[in-house]
């Protein structure tokens, strides 16, 4: 989750607080889901992911998006970053039309001969626009077992980040759990006195290894493509609400301004909630410009 808050703007108490992190992180995980409303700045989020890996590497980025949707609400840059940093020259650009063009990429992943130093899937809900269960299972089997195709025969980490709106009541939990170990959520927050009127948001980490990979994968036609039925535990707590965003351990408050992105606390840092505790009784005092009470997190209306 550090390397989402790399390109936001970190006043000093926020930024003691993302230094004090341990460096073992959930960046560990390759296949990553980032999932918020539209109003979240997620897809600013996902363009810092990028960018932070091509500058960390210095290898390409790429960035797979809907060519309405990124031209109709641009994504913000990282905080300190202008239109002439040599990093944006390193930020390739794919535009799909929708699941079929996402699944022939996927398809030809193996094939690939450019080195990327991460990928980036953009709006699942707005590459996918049917509503239809085995077209998602279908397209994220072939995503993700290309990306560990590619990563094999480049000898490359390369982790891939895929996105999607909560504002979508159509999406699964369960599917989204058996191809991706790490799932960060994007849930509106109390907006602190600092935050000028702007809107607030939490990024947190929920289901963690919430359920396994279907065995070998099976690319589009094997058993990770066929219907899967409904566990019944993922019924009783969707992604996003209060109880698995407070037992997440660390969370980002933060707001944006017109330009870029504010941290403006972080929450639970050093240890996690005790059984029972939920959002009521946080982990640690939120640190932050005013010190201010902490930003109870909101449960959204419509998260999957």
């Amino acid at each position: 989750m550090k390397i989402l808050v790399a390109g936001m703007e970190l006043p000093p108490a926020a930024a003691a607080s993302v230094a004090a992190m341990p460096a073992a992180d959930a960046e560990g995980e390759l296949d990553m889901l980032l999932v918020g409303p539209h109003a979240s700045a997620r897809s600013s989020l996902a363009l810092h992911f990028a960018l932070h890996h091509s500058a960390e590497s210095g290898l390409p980025a790429l960035f797979l998006c809907v060519q309405d949707a990124v031209e109709q609400s641009v994504p913000l840059l990282p905080h300190m970053c202008d239109t002439s940093d040599p990093v944006l020259e390193r930020l390739h650009i794919k535009y799909v039309k929708g699941h079929l063009d996402l699944q022939r990429f996927g398809c030809c992943l193996h094939m690939l001969q450019a080195a990327y130093s991460a990928v980036v899937v953009e709006d699942m809900s707005g590459v996918i626009k049917i509503d239809d269960r085995n077209t998602l299972i279908r397209t994220l089997a072939l995503l993700v077992d290309g990306m560990q195709a590619y990563r094999a025969a480049r000898q490359l980490r390369c982790p891939l980040l895929v996105t999607d709106s909560s504002d979508e009541a159509r999406r699964p939990r369960y599917i989204y759990d058996r191809w991706f170990p790490l799932t960060l959520v994007l849930a509106p927050v109390a907006a602190p006195p600092g935050a000028g009127g702007n809107s607030c948001y939490c990024l947190s980490v929920s289901g963690s290894s919430a359920a396994a990979r279907p065995p070998g994968g099976g690319g589009g036609g094997g058993s990770g493509a066929a219907e899967l039925p409904a566990p019944e535990s993922t019924a009783a707590e969707p992604a996003g609400t209060a109880a698995a965003i407070a037992n997440a351990g660390p969370r980002f408050v933060y707001w944006t301004t017109g330009t870029h992105i504010v941290l403006e606390s972080v929450l639970g840092l050093g240890q996690g909630p005790g059984p029972g505790q939920g959002l009521k009784e946080p982990a640690a005092r939120p640190v932050g410009a005013g010190g201010g009470p902490a930003a109870a997190v909101l449960p959204p209306a419509a998260f999957w």
